[in-house]
């Protein structure tokens, strides 16, 4: 469950920052995986091993789900970028597991609403 701050208000640069608001908003993106078939439990572990090992750690990113899909955030602070969404996309899709794959938009990772989808930070 996402918690949502108050409505809009004037706040310094240390509550924006606390808030993850304002300039300090940070981004990720939802995904969604259809397989061919249901993964038995090793081969789940071995698909997600997988994953966490060749591109989200290795393009310093979180992520929290399942093999059926999930969130994906950067690592620490920052914003998931348009090329990391690119980038898990293309994985998952050269899978020989996988049936089709959904990476959805950029969204806010911490607030829900659409207050605080206007005014996307720029991404790096």
């Amino acid at each position: 469950m996402k918690l949502n701050p108050p409505p809009s208000r004037h706040r310094s640069r240390r509550q924006r920052k606390k808030l993850r608001i304002g300039e300090f908003r940070e981004c990720g993106f939802p995904v969604e995986v259809e397989l061919h078939r249901p993964l038995a439990f090793e081969e789940q572990n071995v698909f997600l091993s997988a994953l966490l090992d060749e591109v989200i750690e290795a393009r310093d990113l979180a992520y929290g789900g399942s093999v059926a899909g999930g969130f994906v955030s950067r690592w620490g602070r920052g914003s998931a970028t348009e090329q990391d969404r690119a980038a898990v996309s293309a994985w998952l899709s050269a899978r020989p597991e996988v049936k089709a794959v959904t990476a959805g938009p950029l969204q806010d990772a911490w607030h829900d609403g659409p207050h605080y989808a206007a005014d996307m930070p720029a991404q790096a």
